[in-house]
């Protein structure tokens, strides 16, 4: 069969005129479904509404919204893809091959086919939400009150505001490059930039937009968050867009475009707002074995067993072999990615035979010895039931209270010291504080390693510095970030903002950042019928 519009089927051909136009390849989708897709013309898809009455009600703005939050849990965002491709395609995560899948990430495979990076799907349900989003935005101001209040209105503006910043965000980071490190001669720009809803078939044939320029795009992004945070509460629940949420990513996104003055602005208030969210040696394991982590400021919500995506392509099954944490008698999901011999050493993590050789990696892993980091509990032996055990990461194993389902964290307030260490500490940065970039590092420091008052490692961090000819105290910083986000999909974006080479031996070549494998391709159904949209290089 054809194509499979948002994995559910349509109920009519007006329905569908209605709903097509939420992917850029609408001329490729319309051919799909009708001459494909027949069965597909029979029920309406799940958050759909009526098409008379559609955004026309309280009802139907947060059923719309509703659905804009369950894009997020598309297997190809953050249901797997947007977790697990950052740390395959970095020097993070070793494709165990013990169901094959990721194995072609892992190796950098040129991706001639779209299963090799980042697919095309992020893209389609990507626009496909931001339409809707730019819909709902213009619908907001035709509801009357009373029976629309300000506060309604303000919290669907934060929200949509939100996810509009969200979705643009990983958009740009997935396949584009990213501002101060670009690829002079392989740039093409950033992505498409839409703000206005398509509601009609005739439009959406004729929208043909080129590439917007990268700082273009973020500073629509910022844009975006930064209207966000005027609409939205600290008190709201941490599923749904809220005020931290807001300044955590503002922060990200500005880190990201280089703004070292504005990250460490919105990290100054995301912080004081957060107050104590941050956790502990003596509460950092059971937090990870919550259903929600309560260092989280924002969450992909996996809630209900409708949105287990299953045994092939959890998160818990790409990860580990594990059904519980500890047991290795009972095997449940494939352990697909397991973090690297040079991550275990980040992590202080010594394997019986040493962390150097490939051979000792083969075998059944067995563990010589832990550091102090408590962080590396988290990454325990796996079973041999899907072949030789690995040391797997133990993140995600059923945290909502069944195998395969688990929220997922798209930002902690831990990234958030980060976030503003780097941007004090590093060099050239409007904002540049050795001192208070290595506050930042030591509270962080201080709430993962036992016994780190007074100790050989405080004494080290207290003495880092960037003096020429070394940059120790960014360097340090940056591994604090692969430590601390270690499988939470941000190593392959940190290192490509910093036009850092993927360095992935002994496993795996290296993949210089001017290599064309940096950036995934875009839906070539797209390019065919929009010649103003250019593909990225080597495609």
């Amino acid at each position: 069969m054809g194509y499979n519009w948002d994995s559910k089927p349509l109920k009519n051909f007006k329905i569908m005129k209605r709903h097509i136009n939420k992917s850029i390849v609408a001329m490729l989708i319309i051919a799909l479904l009708i001459t494909g897709c027949k069965k597909q013309l029979e029920t309406a898809p799940l958050q759909s509404v009526n098409d008379q009455t559609a955004l026309t009600s309280k009802e139907n703005i947060d059923a719309s919204i509703a659905g804009i939050y369950a894009r997020l849990k598309n297997n190809r965002q953050y249901g797997r893809d947007m977790i697990t491709h950052p740390e395959a395609l970095a020097d993070n995560g070793f494709a165990t091959n013990k169901s094959g899948r990721l194995l072609p990430e892992a190796n950098n495979n040129f991706p001639t086919q779209t299963a090799n990076h980042f697919t095309i799907t992020i893209w389609t349900n990507s626009y496909a939400a931001i339409n809707q989003i730019n819909l709902t935005l213009e619908a907001i101001p035709n509801l009357n009150l009373p029976t629309v209040t300000q506060a309604d209105r303000d919290r669907w503006n934060g929200q949509l505001y939100f996810l509009r910043g969200l979705y643009y965000f990983d958009l740009a980071r997935v396949y584009a490059y990213i501002p101060g490190a670009v690829v002079a001669a392989q740039d093409k720009g950033g992505v498409v930039i839409s703000t206005k809803g398509i509601s009609s078939f005739e439009d959406a044939l004729n929208f043909k937009p080129a590439r917007a320029p990268i700082d273009d795009v973020y500073k629509l992004i910022v844009d975006d968050l930064t209207k966000a945070n005027g609409f939205l509460l600290s008190s709201a629940s941490v599923n749904t867009a809220n005020k931290l949420a807001s300044q955590a990513l503002l922060a990200k996104v500005n880190l990201y475009r280089k703004n070292y003055s504005e990250a460490k602005r919105w990290a100054d208030s995301c912080i004081t707002l957060a107050g104590s969210k941050l956790t502990n040696t003596g509460n950092y394991i059971n937090n990870w074995r919550a259903a929600t982590n309560s260092e989280t400021l924002f969450q992909a919500a996996f809630l209900t067993a409708a949105e287990n995506i299953g045994v092939n392509e959890s998160l818990q099954t790409s990860f580990t072999t594990l059904v519980t944490p500890g047991i290795t008698s009972q095997t449940g999901g494939f352990g697909d990615l397991v973090p690297t011999l040079t991550l275990l050493t980040d992590l202080g993590i010594t394997l019986v035979g040493g962390n150097t050789s490939t051979s000792n990696f083969a075998l059944n892993a067995s563990i010589a010895s832990r550091s102090t980091d408590i962080r590396n509990l988290l990454f325990e032996v796996g079973t041999t039931g899907r072949g030789n055990s690995k040391v797997e990461c133990t993140k995600f194993i059923g945290k909502s209270g069944a195998i395969n389902l688990d929220n997922v964290p798209l930002i902690r307030i831990a990234e958030v010291y980060l976030i503003r260490a780097e941007a004090l500490g590093t060099p050239g940065s409007q904002v540049y504080n050795e001192t208070a970039a290595i506050a930042d590092l030591k509270t962080i420091k201080s709430s993962r390693y036992t016994g780190y008052s007074g100790s050989a490692i405080e004494t080290a961090d207290n003495a880092l510095t960037n003096a020429s000819p070394t940059t120790a105290l960014l360097d340090e910083i940056i591994r604090q970030r692969r430590i601390e986000l270690a499988f939470e999909g941000n190593r392959f974006f940190d290192l490509k903002r910093l036009g850092r080479d993927l360095v992935k031996a002994p496993h795996y070549n290296t993949v210089a950042f001017t290599d064309v494998r940096i950036l995934p391709l875009l839906p070539q159904a797209d390019l065919d019928i929009n010649p103003n949209l250019k593909q990225n290089s080597g495609y």
